[in-house]
């Protein structure tokens, strides 16, 4: 009995700080008009948005050195963590925006998991394509440090 209180307060705070996270409508569509407005799908340099199906996808992409499983468990590593990435990159973009002319970008942070919804080979490369919600996406993801040049 002693030990089912502390678990029952510790489930009750993770739901309560799950519950706090969320953006409200308002917010989204805040960040929305701050990126130009666009109804439905909008294209960024490190992804696509559908702000009417409330979705961010990137691609990831990792060679291929050969068609061996060793190889294209590497080569899945490397496009996961690509994608990853792109989407740390994205969020960057899509919340201070990015100069037109970009020579690098350095972003530490953490995104969301997401779902793979495409996964295959074209021209030598390893292919993912990741989806996350848009509201775990801009709720949960967070950027530690970034330098743009």
């Amino acid at each position: 009995m002693k030990g089912i209180l502390p678990l029952f307060l510790l489930l009750f705070l993770l739901a309560a700080a799950r519950g706090c996270a969320s953006l409200s409508l308002e917010q989204i569509d805040q960040i929305r008009r701050n990126n130009g407005g666009a109804e439905g799908i909008q294209v960024f340099r490190y992804g696509v948005v559908d702000w009417s199906g409330g979705s961010v996808t990137a691609e990831g992409r990792g060679p291929l050195l050969s068609g061996s499983p060793h190889d294209r468990l590497l080569a899945k590593r490397g496009a996961v963590s690509d994608a990853r990435r792109n989407l740390l990159c994205l969020l960057y973009e899509m919340k201070f925006g990015l100069p037109e002319k970009l020579e690098s970008i350095e972003v530490s942070g953490e995104v969301v998991e997401g779902n793979i919804d495409f996964q295959g080979v074209r021209n030598g490369m390893y292919i993912v394509e990741v989806t996350v919600s848009l509201d775990r996406f801009l709720s949960e993801s967070l950027i530690f440090s970034s330098t743009v040049r």
